[in-house]
Parts: C-alpha cells; sequence; structure tokens
C-alpha cells in the first residue's frame, strides 16, 4: 500500500511519535535519557521493527512473546491512532506493563481555555507505568503512547531536552525511514524544502518584527535559511538537513509538527500552546526567536498570537487581527485562528467575519527587517 504524504499525515505523525515518544519517556519522569546507540539498541530498535514497511503492509508483525505483541501494538496504534488492548492483567515484562499503563490510563476531554488536552494521556501514561515497572516500562510506554498521539502530542519542552543526548529529528527520520524506506528526495531526508520558482511573492524571504516584542522576528523559510544572528529557531513547517542556521545546535532549533490544512492536526490546540510556550522560554533565555512557517502567514500569526496573548498579556483577538495584518497574512486555514482563540477562552465561530468585518485588507509582502 503506497501512503502519501498529504493523505497519511496523521499516519506519519503517530509513526515519529512512537519514536521520540520512548526516547523522551525518562526525561518526562526525572530520569536520564539514553543516547542514540542506547536507545536504538533497545526499545528504539524494536520500534524500528514494528514500523519497517509499514506503507506496504500495515500489519506484518507476527504474533510471539510480550515484545513481538507489544511491537504489533505499536504498529497497529500507528496505523489506527489508538492502542489496542491485548497486554492481559498480568505479565511483569517492562514491555506489557508499559502496555497496561497505556490502555488503562484515561484521556481527559479537551478543554483549551483551562490548558487540558486529551494527548496529555502520553504523559499520564508514561507515569503510571514508571511508578510500576521503572525506566524500561516508562520507555515502553512512551513509545506505544506516542504510536497514539503522534510527535504533536509529545511536550516541546521535553523534546528540546532530549536534544541534548539525540535530536528529535534524528529520531523522526529513522521512524519515517523504517516505516516508508529510505528516500533522499523526500522529507526528513531531503536537504531543503525550499522549491524554486513556487509562489515566489508569498516564499520570498520576509520578517518583521513581533508587534509586542520585538525580540521574536516572524519570517518565511527563506529568512532562517539565511539568518546569520538567530539566537533561536520555533519552526512551524518542515525544514530541509541543511535549511536551518548553521550556527545553531540542536537545542536551539525547535521543530514543531504542524499542518497548514484544516482537519490535518489532531492535536491543534495543544501544539499551538506549546509552540507559543517555546517561544516564551527562549525568550525568558535572553535569546532572539526567529517564528516562522513557509509564507509566515498563517501558523505562524496564529501561534505569535497566542504568544502576544499568554507572554505579553493582550487580548488574543486584538493580536489575531493586528498580527495577520502586520504579516500579510491570511485565513484560508480558519481552525488555526480559532483555536488560537479557544485558547483564551473566546469562541471566534467565525474569523473572518469577526477579524475583517469588512473584508480582509488589502496588503503587500515587503520585508521591514
Amino acid at each position: 500500500m503506497a501512503w502519501a504524504w498529504g493523505t497519511w499525515d496523521a499516519v506519519w505523525d503517530r509513526v515519529a511519535g512512537a519514536m521520540v515518544g520512548g526516547a523522551v519517556a525518562p526525561l518526562l519522569v526525572g530520569e536520564r535519557a539514553q543516547t542514540e546507540a542506547e536507545y536504538l539498541a533497545g526499545v528504539g530498535g524494536r520500534v524500528a521493527g514494528a514500523l519497517r514497511g509499514l506503507a506496504d503492509d500495515a500489519d506484518s508483525v507476527g504474533a510471539g512473546g510480550p515484545e513481538r505483541r507489544w511491537m504489533r501494538a505499536v504498529r497497529l496504534s500507528a496505523v489506527r491512532g489508538e492502542p489496542p488492548p491485548g497486554a492481559g492483567r498480568r505479565g511483569e515484562h517492562p514491555a506489557l506493563v508499559g502496555w497496561r499503563a497505556v490502555v488503562e490510563t484515561p484521556a481527559p476531554p479537551l478543554d483549551p481555555a483551562r490548558g487540558v488536552f486529551p494527548c496529555s494521556q502520553l504523559v499520564a501514561a508514561v507515569r503510571a507505568a514508571h511508578e510500576r515497572g521503572g525506566a524500561a516500562a516508562a520507555r515502553y510506554a512512551g513509545a506505544l503512547a506516542g504510536a497514539g498521539w503522534g510527535v504533536s502530542g509529545i511536550p516541546l519542552a521535553a523534546q528540546r531536552e532530549l536534544a541534548a543526548t539525540v535530536p528529535p529529528r534524528t529520531l523522526v527520520t529513522a521512524a519515517l525511514v523504517a516505516a516508508r524506506g529510505d528516500a533522499p528526495e523526500e522529507w526528513p531526508q531531503r536537504r531543503t524544502q525550499v522549491v524554486p520558482g513556487l509562489d515566489r511573492e508569498n516564499r520570498r524571504s520576509f520578517a518583521v518584527p513581533h508587534p509586542h516584542d520585538p525580540g521574536v522576528v516572524l519570517c518565511t523559510m527563506e529568512y532562517v535559511r539565511d539568518s546569520a544572528d538567530a539566537g533561536a529557531v520555533v519552526s512551524l513547517c518542515r525544514m530541509g538537513t541543511g535549511d536551518q542556521p548553521a550556527h545553531l545546535g540542536p537545542q536551539d532549533v525547535v521543530e514543531v509538527w504542524l499542518h497548514d490544512r484544516p482537519g490535518a492536526n489532531r492535536n491543534l490546540h495543544f501544539v499551538l500552546d506549546e509552540a507559543a510556550r517555546t517561544v516564551a522560554r527562549l525568550r525568558a533565555e535572553g535569546r532572539r526567536v526567529l517564528l516562522h512557517c513557509a509564507a509566515c502567514q498563517s501558523r505562524t500569526p496564529a501561534v505569535a498570537a497566542r504568544y502576544a496573548s499568554v507572554s505579553r498579556g493582550v487580548d488574543v483577538v486584538e493580536a489575531l487581527r493586528e498580527i495577520i495584518s502586520t504579516v500579510a497574512g491570511h485565513l484560508d486555514n480558519p481552525e488555526l485562528s480559532r483555536a488560537a482563540a479557544a485558547l483564551d477562552g473566546v469562541d471566534l465561530a467565525d474569523p473572518r467575519a469577526v477579524l475583517f468585518p469588512g473584508g480582509m485588507p488589502e496588503l503587500t509582502r515587503t520585508p521591514r527587517i
């Protein structure tokens, strides 16, 4: 079965989540993260085995002992979005302990205004597994829960901490290569995401200061590639291996799994909030932060507005209106603005009508930095 990127983004999110979830799990319970070699020799290697050839056969892991059964559960979770039953009530193997913790830990209902997100079940399940079976069980639980929620459901602070030991992107690449095969010309292996000649009006180098914090630069992917003085980057789109500033280290670059298509983001509220709070943490470290997506017109203003609200106390509706105008943005995916507003308890049912009742302003894309 050949699964196209645009059609099966949710599956690839979960594939990446399985690999990163197992690696980040110890950090969620105050333990040491394993090195890349240690992780891939243990749970990470089993995740890769569970995902291998996923694009061709969604259910090829045979039956066997606890680890083989757990691997099949990871594979099915990546395809279906939820872990299957089958861990049983008995058995102390860490894989079974972790599996039971994931199945038995409830997911809270979404309440964005209170900061309650269903994907927080991942952290709760890892903690439950750790209490019952230590770090090994936590890793198994993190991988299985990650296969359900996706890498988009894993806290960015923990992913950034993991980058000190092994960059999450390295693990994302390993997972996707296992699932769909080696593809040097496809993300995340390809060197650049820049496509020459594609929509040059909106994709050219563009940057403006955040209206409420000049230490945050709202910009396009092209601006990031050429930046020599950035202190940190928060990427809201896919970047090639050579698209980030060369002087920045793994902990200076935070890659966020966020799509610009309606219905493509299972953990949308969580991701917007996490991205905004990551910008706030980087600014608290005194860094000049580049916040960007591909064209700086849709994802970037949504996160920038949430940042203005959570970090600067700005009314979220006013922030959305001002920032969309500032970056010459659009509302082609109203879910982004709607979710940013919901995080502040505001029901923005029709963003276009509320934000721009007289019609979208006529704007230019003249760089201002």
